[in-house]
């Protein structure tokens, strides 16, 4: 009956991820990861273009799956669309590679937890509106969902049991998290802080000679991954072959010999070196930064960050439903689990939370959207899942339920459009710009939504770059110009009285409006 269930999510899911995925219009990053796959497949994973390429990486070449079959079923196929269709095909196998975060989300809280917490984490997945935006979409984000929960299971698994399999299990992961997201490279840091941290608190005996295989196993097995992963291109070049362009890479450079051999490819390390340059240029530099200026709460930053940004997104664009749960959990967590039960059990799903909002809000100016960090949902899910060993009651199982339904019904509200999404913390939908930000809500995913609209209401205008009289429609970006183009600064006087997709403004601009004082 269990499985059963968790078929029904799945389907549930599916579903829902096939209408979004269906009514989204090109995004901004999908037209260049299918651009570096295809140049992936044949052949050449070199970074030619450092503000596009410098996040692409090797999984997207799975997006491609769908066209590859269909011209190989039609060899002499050609299509004029701009590549808008084979996006479009792509974005099936994100959502059904998703399918398996679900799954082992409800393998790791069951193992933790039991069937019902299981079901239950697995439940709280399959509604993400987070996870969902992103889940159908040919970027990276999903993937990074998949493979940081699979490492850190992997992790928990081989510190319960520090068997040969499970530390071949775990090399594997890490080695293949380097060919889906450069936010996962941080894993050979923070692996390391997690199994010092376990053995500190847990003392177990250390075998010196398992240690030294152990090591040289994961290394191997890292190095074979990443070479293989990049065609084992350019590999093995000696440092002075490197032209970097950010101030860390080319301060490491200085401080080694010249002729030191490179043992990795030079598109994996070119990748890091291009993401911490523009991570270093910070946002919103028209033509030079690789996104906008970050905005959040009411504020602008040309080239900087806010330590809070992360922290307000998760405030406002996680539903309720979920921090209620999490809340409840970590006061259950504080109140039952001792050092050694809290080390072999949520240490590993809060550790890597604690870890990457850490890193991001302090670190980090590349502060372009919550989907940055949506790797951190699923550990959450699983934790909440505890909620469920404690509710023994009549009216702890209603408020359980009450909540997964008003869930469903927050979520919901967003039907087909779950990038926008925001909890009813914020009540006027079109000021959520003022709470979140321009990234928050807007990714270009809203145009056909856009065109309806307008087609619908003929009165109603794209905003002119120049002042006028009328109704205008206006994304969220141009209203808070994050690339400082200054070309909507006339707009800013006014509010907005409604919205279009929760990601586009309504402004209505009379002639006295335009005749009163600036």
């Amino acid at each position: 009956m269990a499985y059963l269930v968790l078929g029904l999510i799945v389907i549930v899911y599916l579903f829902n991820g096939i209408q979004y995925l269906r009514s989204q219009s090109l995004t901004s990053d999908e037209g260049t990861f299918y651009d570096y796959a295809k140049r992936y497949l044949r052949g050449n994973p070199s970074r030619i273009y450092p503000r596009s390429d410098n996040s692409k990486m090797p999984v997207v070449v799975l997006n491609t799956i769908p066209r590859v079959i269909e011209q190989a079923l039609h060899p002499g196929l050609k299509k004029n669309d701009w590549g808008l269709s084979d996006i479009m095909g792509g974005r099936y196998v994100t959502l059904f590679i998703s399918v398996l975060t679900i799954l082992l989300v409800f393998t790791w809280a069951k193992q933790l937890y039991g069937f019902g917490a299981g079901l239950f984490a697995a439940f709280l997945m399959s509604w993400c509106p987070n996870n969902l935006a992103n889940a159908a979409l040919v970027t990276t984000d999903s993937y990074s969902v998949l493979f940081l929960l699979a490492t850190m299971y992997s992790l928990w698994r081989f510190c319960l049991n520090p068997a040969f399999s499970n530390i071949l299990i775990l090399s594997i992961m890490i080695g293949l998290s380097q060919l889906v997201k450069q936010s996962l490279f941080h894993l050979y840091v923070l692996i390391p802080l997690c199994l010092l941290l376990f053995y500190f608190v847990s003392k177990p005996g250390i075998n010196l000679k398992r240690l030294i295989i152990y090591s040289s196993l994961f290394i191997i097995v890292n190095w074979f991954i990443i070479n293989a992963g990049y065609y084992f291109y350019q590999a093995n070049l000696p440092l002075a072959e490197y032209r970097f362009m950010s101030r860390l890479f080319q301060s490491i450079q200085l401080g080694l010999p010249s002729w030191l051999v490179v043992p990795v490819p030079k598109p994996f390390l070119d990748g890091l070196d291009m993401a911490k340059y523009y991570d270093q240029v910070g946002g919103g530099f028209d033509g030079i930064s690789s996104f906008g200026s970050v905005t959040i709460l009411g504020e602008k930053s040309t080239g900087g960050s806010f330590w809070y940004y992360y922290f307000a997104s998760l405030l406002f664009k996680t539903p309720i439903t979920y921090l209620l749960l999490l809340l409840t959990a970590l006061i259950v967590l504080i109140r039952q689990r001792t050092g050694v039960a809290f080390m072999k059990k949520e240490f590993f799903l809060l550790m890597p939370v604690f870890y990457f909002l850490f890193l991001f809000s302090f670190l980090y100016n590349t502060q372009c959207g919550l989907r940055h960090l949506v790797f951190i949902f699923p550990l959450l899910f699983i934790l909440s899942a505890l909620v469920v060993t404690i509710t023994k009651t009549t009216v702890g199982k209603v408020a359980v339920v009450s909540s997964g339904i008003y869930l469903v019904i927050s979520v919901l509200l967003y039907w087909r459009n779950y990038y926008p999404y925001t909890n009813e913390l914020i009540s006027q939908k079109q000021n959520a710009y003022a709470y979140v930000g321009a990234a928050n809500l807007e990714f270009k995913q809203a145009k056909y939504f856009f065109n309806d609209y307008l087609e619908k209401h003929p009165g109603v205008k794209p905003a002119p770059l120049k002042p006028r009289q009328g109704t205008f429609l206006v994304t969220s970006d141009d209203y808070l110009d994050v690339w400082n183009r200054n070309d909507y600064n006339w707009i800013q006087r006014y509010k907005p009285f409604g919205h279009v997709a929760f990601n586009g403004l309504l402004i209505k601009v009379s002639a006295h409006d335009l005749e009163a004082p600036r």
